[in-house]
């Protein structure tokens, strides 16, 4: 089975993408599924068209200055035209006012949004009949639980997980989703709310370790979503 090329876009975030990125380009290729590139100039990247259409899967691991506007029309034009495309943690938190983008994501950090604290978590699986889920389990995680993401352009998504915001540990007492699916134009879009790793050594604050990543139901839910994203389907 030929490997899916990826794109992995990174570079800067408000997490330890230093970290993260490398982590995620080495679980992707280590699964033998994806072939993967790591940019941390994602703007340049995308400015190459030509190379852009070798790609069937695009990563989101950013949270940075906006792409130029050549970028984000190949951007929009590769996912539109059948592209996958993951995205993931705070990499809803990017690019502000950008329609294209929001229309893609559905449910971004954007004023009002939030979380509680760093904490243990039951990840619930909403939708057993999609491919990603498909015989999943429910997961504990531990990670950071965003809430109130919002909803922009009424686009529509696909709810496959949640997680409970516990009001103990400063959420809003509701189910919050953690993983969705999206269409944009030919494109899938997986949204992996999840994915939680702040700069420093984990001294003082589990958030800072790479815990999350390294939770088998986060590696195995996320792979999936990668896999679904680019072919539509995942190889059970």
């Amino acid at each position: 089975m030929a490997r899916i090329k990826t794109l992995l876009l990174s570079g800067a975030n408000n997490h330890d993408w230093r970290r993260s990125s490398p982590f995620l380009r080495d679980l992707l290729e280590r699964s033998g599924r994806f072939d993967v590139t790591l940019t941390e100039n994602p703007s340049a990247a995308l400015e190459d068209a030509a190379a852009l259409k070798s790609y069937r899967l695009l990563f989101s691991d950013y949270n940075g200055p906006a792409w130029s506007e050549a970028a984000k029309a190949n951007f929009v034009a590769a996912v539109a035209g059948g592209t996958g495309l993951v995205v993931l943690h705070a990499a809803d938190n990017a690019f502000p006012g950008w329609v294209e983008y929001e229309t893609m994501v559905a449910l971004l950090w954007r004023a009002g949004t939030g979380h509680g604290q760093y904490h243990e978590f039951e990840v619930k699986i909403a939708d057993k009949a999609h491919p990603i889920t498909r015989g999943l389990g429910d997961f504990r995680l531990w990670d950071e639980l965003y809430h109130k993401l919002v909803h922009m352009h009424n686009a529509p998504y696909r709810v496959l997980a949640t997680a409970y915001s516990a009001p103990e540990t400063g959420g809003t007492g509701r189910d919050e989703p953690m993983m969705t699916v999206q269409q944009y134009g030919q494109g899938r879009v997986y949204h992996h709310v999840m994915g939680h790793v702040w700069p420093g050594d984990g001294a003082q604050h589990k958030g800072c370790s790479m815990m999350t990543f390294e939770n088998p139901m986060f590696q195995k839910s996320l792979l999936r979503g990668c896999e679904w994203a680019a072919t539509g389907d995942v190889a059970d």
